[in-house]
Order: structure tokens, then sequence, then C-alpha cells
């Protein structure tokens, strides 16, 4: 049930929060691409274990062994593309790495909705046992240990660091490190409330086949990437805040009203928005971070926002498993959109006098 799956949800995001701050620490010493290595490693080997084990127990542990993978990642990913990426490309070298990412889990969620189908056409089984899901989770595992290889072959440039970023008596960004702390504690609150429930709600609720359901991510993956690749020239155009401000409102609206909804069009359409509204959002919200804060504090601001993100996301989907069963998914949907709304009103808050990127040792800080 829903309760029991909200434990195996949480427990990911809240490993990944636990080990995020220590992680940026250690990253900043020995560097990102090793941490980006293990977390294939990782995640693989987890994926595998949940793949074939079925004791509750041990489901929960691998989940929360998994997590750990989550954190060497996103404290990681956007540091490692930063410092290897020119000032005046970076924002344009986040939105391809978003891009590339969408493509992929955009073919992969067509694919892996039919997976089940084609397997218990192979194994003369059938969808009801979850032999034939086993087989598709062990294909992901196997794609996520192959990452590995491109990882190791990536050769990283030295970073150099301007004599603004090295001096040791320059103000540490205290007030930018909070607003960005409490904006991701409510983005991941809305994010666990939500995401970790979407297929359930749509095969449960909506009736839907799980090809339908891939096909339905697929949409949304399909909408999203060119929102991606537009995001830098929003940003460019309206400045950060007025870019994520008012589109992660309409987000906000969008999945209040996705549990209230009794009909199929309806929904997917509402899941679109929320869709193309992250695409938007996100990159520009990581992007703006590197232009606000010297890079010597990039690795320690990520950690901050990885674990105010994913702690406060895990803790949700938990909480969020119990609310369907007891009142439906209206509440945990209502729930994410008013936290949502809580994150645009900080980023509005903290940062609504600083409305444009600005070149990397310009650190304009709060409002």
């Amino acid at each position: 049930q829903e309760d029991f799956i909200g434990q195996i949800a949480g427990l990911y995001p809240f490993a990944s929060g636990v080990f995020a701050i220590p992680v940026g620490y250690i990253s900043n010493r020995v560097g990102r691409k090793p941490f980006l290595i293990a977390t294939a490693i990782v995640l693989a080997l987890t994926q595998i274990g949940l793949c074939t084990l079925t004791d509750r127990i041990s489901l929960l542990i691998l989940s929360f062994l998994a997590g750990i993978s989550g954190a060497f990642l996103w404290v990681n990913h956007v540091p490692f593309i930063s410092e290897n990426a020119k000032t005046e490309r970076r924002a344009q070298a986040i939105a391809i790495w978003m891009s590339l990412q969408a493509i992929t889990r955009m073919v992969v969620s067509l694919a892996g909705g039919s997976l089940p189908n084609l397997m218990a056409y192979f194994t003369d089984s059938d969808t009801s046992l979850p032999e034939t899901f086993r087989y598709s989770l062990l294909i992901g595992a196997g794609l996520c240990a192959i990452s590995i290889l491109p990882l190791i072959g990536i050769q990283t440039k030295p970073t150099k660091l301007t004599p603004e970023e090295t001096d040791p008596t320059a103000a540490f960004p205290t007030r930018t490190f909070i607003a960005y702390a409490l904006i991701s504690v409510f983005r991941g609150a809305s994010m666990g409330f939500s995401f970790p429930f979407f297929n359930i709600f749509f095969q449960l609720e909506m009736g839907t086949t799980t090809a339908l359901t891939g096909v339905i991510f697929f949409m949304s993956l399909v909408i999203a990437i060119p929102s991606i690749v537009l995001a830098p020239a929003m940003a460019r155009r309206y400045g950060a805040v007025k870019t994520i401000v008012p589109t992660r409102i309409i987000g906000s609206i969008a999945l209040a009203f996705l549990g209230l909804t009794g009909n199929l069009y309806g929904a997917i359409a509402l899941t679109l928005i929320a869709a193309v509204v992250e695409a938007i959002t996100t990159p520009t919200e990581m992007t703006y971070a590197t232009q606000i804060v010297p890079r010597r504090y990039w690795g320690r601001l990520q950690s901050i926002r990885v674990t105010g993100f994913q702690i406060p996301a895990g803790i949700a989907s938990v909480v969020a498993g119990f609310l369907i069963v007891e009142h439906g998914y209206w509440a945990t949907f209502a729930l994410a959109g008013a936290f949502r709304l809580v994150s645009a009103l900080f980023v509005l808050i903290a940062f609504g006098g600083k409305n444009s990127f600005r070149p990397e040792n310009e650190s304009p800080g709060l409002s």
C-alpha cells in the first residue's frame, strides 16, 4: 500500500540529505569525480538488491543505502559542471546536462512502461506477478553500472580561483545560505508529497495501465526539454527571480488541483504544467546560485541545498503515504502545491531586488 511505498520513497532522499553536508566538505578536498563514479557503483548495487529481495526490512535498508548515492550525485553535479565550463557558458552547460538527462528519461519512460508486458510475453507470465517488473528494473541497474565508463574517461581541468575568491577576509554569505536552505526545504517537502506517487495516482485513481503511465511520463519530458533549453534565455531577458517566481506559482496551483480532478485528461494536463515549471525553474535556480555565491562556496551551498531539499522530501513521502491511505490523494497534492507556493514566495522575499544573472564575482547578496 501507499504507506509502505511512502517509507521506501522517503528513505532515499532522507539519506541523501543526511550525508550531503559531509560529502560536500570531502568533495571540496578530493574532487567531484570520485563521488560521481561512486554514485554509479552504489546505486547499481542497491538497485539489484531492491529488485531481488522481498523482506521489508531489507528493502528499507537498501533504499537508505541507495540514498547515499543520491548525496554523492546531487552535491557534486552542479559544481562539477560549473567548474569545467566557461563562465559565459555555465548556464548553457547546466541546461544541456538537464536536457540530455530529460531526453534519456523520456526514451526510457516510454520503453520502460512497455517492458513488463514484453517480459511477460517472453517468460510466458503476466504483469500481475513481480518477476516481469524485476527484469525491467535489472535492466535499469545495468544501465546505471554502464555510466561508470564515461565518468572514468572524463578529464577534468584544475580550478583557478580569482583573488577575490581566495581572500580569507571575504565575508561568508550567511544570509544567502539561509535563504537557499529555506527555499530548498519547502521545495523538498513539495516534491516528497507529490513526485513518488504520480505513477501510483494514475494507475490506481485514473485507471491507467503501466504502458500508458509510461507514455504520460514520456509526454511530460517531451514538453520539458524545450523548456529547459529556453530557461537560460528567459533568465537573461527577465531575470532569474522574475523567471522563477511566477512560473513556480503556476506549478503550485497545478499540483494543488491535481488530486481534485477526476478526469484523466485534466490530470495529464496538470501534470504536464507541473513538469514544464520544474524544467524552467530548477536550472535557473541552480545557475543563479553559482552567480551570487563565490566559487569556493559552491560545494558547501550545494550541500545545504541538497540537505534542505532531501530530508523534507523524505519525511513528506512517509507522511504522504499515510495521508493517502486515510484521506486520499487530494490531501497530499494540496500540501505539495502549498509548499511549492511558499518556496516561490521565499525566492521573491530573499532575492526580489536582484532580477538578473550577474558575473560570478559580483555577489549581490540579499535584498
